[in-house]
């Protein structure tokens, strides 16, 4: 054979292997596009914003979950999917018990489809900056889904309040950081007077106590907070069920308003003098404020005829020394 008809030979065997080379790399390349590249696109698939236990800021997990056709039902499957938490132990959410105490509806408000949910009292107890990252990841989570823009947010059916206790209508991505910055909350020490009880409980017994009065609390709630949380003093009897919850306690005018959990009206003592006890303990360390003169009991919101049969729940109460003992413990 020639060395010409070789080189001939030669030329059409590399361009075989070249040709195949290409054709291969186009079927790899076709294949990926078809496995791989629509994933991003995949409707299925969502992101859900935790907390980074390391770094302290919102991040986004993604998830393939098969989402129903159904929008309402898509939008339970997101929030489900979650208030169930990362498989990740280095993500989490703002509260770990945020499934135990949220609802959620999903209305149509005109042309507008919108989520609300509904917080119980815990939210409340969440510092300032969780209670930020809670709203931002919810936010940021639920209106991944292109059709659903804002979200809702209530504690108790009550609309959630800014830091300025301002009402805030709607919540979307256009009004919540996607990690919002909170400068660490400002606190004032105040020596306040809570009132307990001796052994035999039918003396009120002071106890002065300072305390950190956090901006985002009024003093008020700050101080059945401590009631609650009991004496210091191990002489002292605790007044009030650790059990109770504050709904909310507000002052207008000279009135304070002590909105409390049902539980105050069955955890507490039974007899008549306990109750009494119990009551104007709070009467008598509400009222060592200089804004406070009277206060009125309600019960989750609603104001009740009587409290166990004794006392009128109807009427506002004032401070009552007589109650107080003098004497040394």
């Amino acid at each position: 054979m020639s060395l010409k008809k070789n080189k001939t030979i030669n030329k059409k065997a590399v361009f075989a292997a070249g040709l195949a080379a290409v054709l291969l790399t186009a079927a790899c390349i076709y294949l990926f596009t078809v496995f791989f590249a629509d994933d991003s696109n995949d409707e299925g698939k969502i992101e859900l914003y935790y907390i980074n236990n390391i770094t302290g800021v919102l991040e986004a997990e993604s998830r393939r979950t098969e989402l129903p056709e159904n929008r309402e039902e898509a939008v339970r499957t997101v929030f489900n999917e979650y208030v169930n938490g990362s498989a990740n132990s280095n993500l989490s959410l703002a509260d770990p018990e945020l499934k135990n105490f949220t609802s959620l509806t999903y209305p149509v408000d005109g042309n507008e489809s919108i989520a609300k949910i509904n917080f119980t009292d815990s939210f409340n107890k969440l510092s300032a900056s969780k209670q930020l990252l809670c709203i931002s990841g919810m936010v940021y989570t639920l209106t991944g889904l292109d059709y659903l823009r804002n979200v809702y947010f209530y504690v108790n059916d009550e609309p959630l309040v800014n830091m300025n206790g301002e009402a805030v209508e709607r919540y979307n991505r256009n009004n919540v950081a996607i990690n919002p910055s909170l400068d660490p909350e400002k606190t004032d020490r105040q020596l306040v007077v809570l009132y307990f009880t001796n052994a035999g409980q039918n003396k009120l017994m002071p106890e002065e106590r300072s305390i950190e009065i956090k901006q985002s609390r009024t003093t008020e709630y700050q101080i059945v907070e401590q009631l609650i949380q009991g004496p210091l003093d191990s002489s002292l009897v605790p007044t009030v069920s650790s059990d109770v919850k504050i709904r909310d306690i507000k002052t207008e005018g000279d009135i304070c308003y002590v909105n409390l959990s049902s539980e105050f009206m069955t955890k507490n003592n039974v007899t008549p003098a306990e109750e009494t006890m119990t009551i104007y303990s709070i009467v008598n360390s509400l009222t060592e404020l200089d804004t406070v003169t009277k206060v009125q009991f309600l019960i989750e919101g609603e104001k009740l005829t009587e409290y166990k049969g004794h006392l009128d729940f109807s009427k506002t109460f004032e401070r009552d020394t007589s109650l107080i003992y003098e004497g040394k413990k």
